[in-house]
């Protein structure tokens, strides 16, 4: 039955929602948990086939709230040849865009998200969807670490090269899209391995000075989702804002959160050609951690928690501003400023699940909790250049750029946290500590990094369909650590008293790369790319995660390597869409700890460059629609078929043996080999990772999705430990397979409604063996989860 336009109707909807968001209660009443037991070159004129690799039409309203096209619009994509001041032509990379994927947006379910991105490996233990945790081609997913994590194009994580982890994560609903660029980033945006995420925002309606989108989302464990955000354009300004936040009590014991993020764009259209943009983005989140488990307490009830006092929170603050100076129609520049403060807090208790955090009966109270605490101070600025020329005949793009990045971070860590159960993060006093205060902190540290870079790529087309592009990458990057670790007074055998002396390393890199494309039709191409990557020592790991300041090898090398990769994409009609694809990573000169290797003492464990990895794999993925390769009229609506695969051999090729393994007597010829790590698999590196999925189109009105994902077994260390320790913290992580339905219904004018179920079959598996915070001991995946969520445009 058709619905009548009812204006009455209409405003009372809207007021609801719009009480809801405000109140932070969004959908509460839906909330119940489950049984707890269960060829023109120029940047300005691309043509539509290129903008649109997707398929979509381009000839929808996109500022109105439900779109109704005569075609199917693609939740898949990749970038342009061109896009801004940037070249990603013969670069793998993936665009997936936010508004069309059937996904539990409202819990950043990464798994959905990057459904059809093949070969992302995502850590999923964190179920409230706060810190991001994905990797590729057998890279560690660690809070994005092995990626350049960035939103509109500038930096978000902690510090891009001493500490380069992730902490804040924009809501889905807030974001346009996501852009992944594969290994050949490092030489436009820096020298990661794992290559480039970016975080693209809405953007303001051009068309209306005032515009409002609500999303409310209630689901199990007393979860509940709110995102509001407004835009318009009023004259020579437009603006961008939302506000979002998300509670629940999570799916395992002692694991409720609550998170509150903001953002707003401001962008003044000074002339024609010139705009200036401001944003901020400030985010700030409490959670509580269950901590880890043994492999017998997960497989007993991995719902259960033997941490009750453990807390984690991370304020973030991100100012930017963008300028755009459009100097033609085949000429741009581009300047970000950017700035990071933010904090990342911890306190608990840190000890191996098989320990019990018990009341002591002496003092009859709780031991005092760990804190960890970090400050973040960073400042950058990076200006880009595009402009096409001629040369024999052919129209030619030539981008290139430089950057400036300062970061400071400081570090401590006082076992004297108090005994409390709740958030507290005061350090209590203690008496006389050896620099004349009660803080007695076992780590009191200082870090900076200073980088300085510059990259060039030249995009030749040397004939209409052949295309190549070269590039280079110069960076200088200077870090530094003083300060002290576990402070004690001078003697004989610590004549510091743990004072840190200063260290400081710097290094020079250049970097090179190539990459080329063929155009077979006006929808598909070959493409090939080969790019150098370094990846300088972190501070993690120079100074060791149990407060000892470690022997430092004094010839460290940086881990270098390359990324290498070709295949064939694109699509044919609206009917199959495909990016079949090879790739080679070489990590070499990887940083880690060898006991007894310092030449003297066999006893001492030291810092160096243990050995080499060597990643080789296929990535595909492929959608077909059967019904639109036949008809391009579908009544009954269309089902469309995807899989989003990677076989992955990650191994280690070269491996440095310690010196105790040879010098110590009592070591045989079996220790010596348990401690040979050639031919090893990478950790936390399946060798398959499966995602397979049937979704039904009924026009663009109704689709529902459902999900297969699948990863292989890996092990959690570079010794291929099969055999797990007592306190989870070493051991397989084996296979599993996830099954997840989403839907979507765009039920009357400008409102729809969205749900589904996570974890269909209530799968029992863990992604992650931590080896510390927030651990230590296995992380369990998410049990089964309910959701469902209303939202309206006007």
């Amino acid at each position: 039955m058709k619905i009548k336009n009812d204006s009455k109707l209409k405003s009372q909807i809207f007021t609801l929602l719009f009480c809801l968001s405000l109140l932070g209660l969004p959908s509460y009443l839906l909330s119940q948990e489950p049984d707890k037991g269960k060829e023109n070159t120029s940047q300005e004129t691309k043509s539509k086939d290129e903008k649109e690799p997707s398929g979509e039409s381009n000839d929808t309203d996109k500022s109105s709230g439900i779109k109704v096209t005569g075609k199917r619009e693609s939740d898949r994509g990749q970038m342009s040849d061109i896009e801004g001041t940037n070249i990603y032509s013969g670069k793998k990379s993936e665009v997936i865009r936010l508004d069309k994927v059937n996904a539990n947006l409202a819990l950043n379910n990464s798994r959905q998200i990057y459904a059809k991105v093949p070969g992302i490996t995502i850590w999923e233990n964190d179920g409230s969807g706060i810190q991001p945790g994905i990797g590729a081609r057998g890279l560690s997913p660690n809070r994005n670490w092995e990626f350049n994590t960035r939103m509109n194009g500038y930096d978000i994580a902690s510090d891009v090269f001493g500490y380069p982890e992730a902490y804040f994560n924009p809501p889905p609903e807030a974001l346009e899209k996501i852009e992944v660029v594969r290994g050949a980033a490092s030489l436009q945006y820096g020298s990661q391995f794992g290559g480039m995420v970016n975080y693209v925002t809405k953007k303001a309606d051009p068309t209306k000075p005032f515009r409002i989108e609500m999303k409310n989302t209630g689901g199990s464990y007393n979860t509940t989702n709110s995102y509001t955000g407004v835009s318009g354009t009023v004259g020579k300004f437009s603006y961008f804002a939302y506000y979002h936040n998300r509670s629940g009590d999570g799916w395992r014991d002692n694991a409720n959160y609550k998170t509150q993020s903001g953002h707003f764009n401001i962008a003044y259209q000074a002339t024609e050609k010139l705009k200036i943009a401001i944003e901020m983005t400030k985010s700030y989140y409490e959670s509580q951690q269950p901590g880890g488990l043994t492999d017998m307490q997960f497989w007993e009830n991995p719902r259960q928690s033997r941490r009750t006092r453990n807390w984690f929170s991370a304020p973030w603050n991100i100012p930017a501003m963008i300028i755009d100076y459009n100097q033609s129609s085949t000429a741009r520049f581009q300047i970000k400023v950017f700035g990071l403060y933010g904090e990342r807090n911890s306190v608990g208790v840190t000890s191996a699940p098989n320990t019990e955090d018990a009341i002591n009966r002496s003092t009859l109270d709780f031991s005092n909790r760990q804190i960890d605490r970090d400050w973040y101070r960073n400042y950058g600025m990076e200006a880009r250049q595009i402009f096409d020329y001629s040369f024999l005949d052919k129209n030619h793009t030539l981008s290139f750029g430089v950057r400036y990045f300062n970061a400071n971070t400081d570090r401590i860590r006082n076992p004297n946290g108090t005994t409390a159960g709740n958030y507290d993060i005061r350090e209590l006093s203690q008496p006389e500590c050896f620099d004349g205060t009660t803080k007695c902190r076992t780590v009191d540290l200082k870090f900076s990094t200073l980088n300085y870079a510059a990259f060039a790529e030249n995009l030749f087309r040397i004939t209409d369909k052949i295309s190549i592009t070269p590039g280079v990458r110069y960076e200088w990057v200077r870090t530094t650590g003083s300060g002290r670790i576990n402070e004690k007074l001078p003697s004989s055998s610590n004549i510091f008293g743990g004072e840190v002396p200063p260290r400081e390393f710097q290094r020079k890199q250049v970097l090179y790369g190539v990459g080329a494309q063929y155009q077979i039709t006006k929808s598909t191409n070959f493409y090939a790319n080969y790019s150098q990557a370094f990846r300088p020592v972190t501070f993690a790991e120079i100074y060791g995660a149990s407060a000892t300041l470690n022997e430092v090898d004094p010839n460290l090398r940086d881990q270098k390597g390359y990324n290498t990769d070709g295949g064939y994409r694109g699509k044919f009609g609206h009917w199959l869409q495909f990016d079949l694809g090879v790739f080679e990573l070489r990590y070499n000169n990887r940083v880690g700890l060898l006991p007894g290797a310092l030449p003297g003492n066999t006893n001492t464990n030291f810092v160096t460059n243990v050995g080499d990895s060597l990643h080789r794999g296929a990535e595909g993925y492929l959608e077909i629609d059967p019904l639109l390769a036949f008809t391009d009229s579908a009544p009954f609506g269309s089902v469309s078929f995807f899989t989003s695969s990677a076989n992955v051999n990650a191994r280690y090729v070269r491996w440095e043996q310690s010196a105790s393994a040879f010098t110590n007597p009592g070591n045989n010829l079996t220790n010596i080999k348990n401690n040979f790590r050639v031919g090893n698999l990478v950790e936390n590196a399946p060798s398959q990772i499966h995602r397979y999925g049937l979704t039904y189109h009924f026009k663009n009105t109704f689709s529902i999705t459902y999900l297969i994902s699948y990863s292989g077994m890996t092990y959690s260390d570079a010794a291929n430990t099969t055999v797990p320790t007592a306190n989870g913290q070493v051991g397989v992580i084996p296979s599993y397979t996830v099954r997840d339905v989403s839907f979507k219904w765009n039920f009357y004018e400008s409102f729809s409604l969205n749900g589904g179920v996570n974890n269909l079959t209530n799968e029992k598996y863990f992604t992650r063996r931590a080896g510390g915070y927030p651990g230590p001991g296995i992380l369990p995946g998410e049990g089964i989860f309910y959701y469902l969520g209303l939202s309206a445009v006007f």
